[in-house]
């Protein structure tokens, strides 16, 4: 059944939550969701599980994460994945990533403020993934290819008719065409973002992931 499936959206914004659903039921796709709100304690988790795939902090913006923070980090996480050090060493190490990355990072991810989810990239399409991007930002996660960020700092508004009707000619415009296509293809609403470097993605305007947008916190 069309809609949104997988990780809880509780503590999402509903005005994403809506839209997302919107979208999927519009489609007839179904949007499984792999990570929603997140404390600032599960924000720093998610950061040393992935910190490889952030590369290694380096998508998160100086002002968010400065370059000494960053390094202590690395340090420390490589620390907690060194099989040569001793289980103590690797479990204070494990410790002290986390408890920078809280201080850090944690209370202003904006999985943290509800206002970000990520969703697997499965039946995403360039037409879904232009009708996300008509009012939901994507930044990209690092060298990340399995998922998508998607976030707004703003009040989503409900799903109208004149949202669909914008929803079908990007549907007819992009006929044909591959997601990465689409990507190329589309300019979505740009937005001010507070933590994450600017993007990767130098195409229409996304933010790269936590990363390195100008301004924004970081996901993860």
């Amino acid at each position: 059944m069309p809609g949104l499936t997988g990780h809880s959206t509780v503590g999402v914004g509903n005005d994403i939550v809506q839209y997302l659903e919107g979208v999927a039921r519009h489609f007839g796709v179904t949007i499984r969701v792999t990570s929603g709100y997140r404390s600032p304690d599960r924000q720093a988790q998610a950061m040393f599980d992935n910190w490889a795939k952030l590369e290694h902090g380096k998508v998160y913006r100086a002002s968010t994460l400065p370059p000494a923070d960053r390094a202590t980090l690395d340090n420390s996480w490589a620390t907690a994945h060194n099989h040569q050090a001793s289980a103590q060493e690797r479990a204070q190490a494990r410790d002290d990533f986390l408890a920078l990355a809280k201080d850090r990072v944690g209370s202003r991810s904006m999985h943290t403020r509800g206002r970000a989810v990520d969703v697997s990239r499965d039946q995403i399409n360039s037409q879904v993934y232009q009708a996300i991007t008509l009012r939901l930002r994507e930044v990209k996660e690092g060298n990340r290819t399995d998922i998508y960020h998607f976030e707004s700092a703003d009040t989503v508004p409900p799903v109208d008719g004149t949202t669909k009707a914008q929803w079908q000619a990007g549907k007819s415009n992009s006929s044909g065409t591959s997601p990465g296509d689409a990507h190329q293809g589309h300019t979505p609403r740009r937005r001010r973002h507070r933590g994450h470097r600017n993007h990767g993605h130098a195409h229409h305007g996304q933010a790269q992931h936590g990363h390195l947008h100008p301004g924004q916190p970081g996901c993860c």
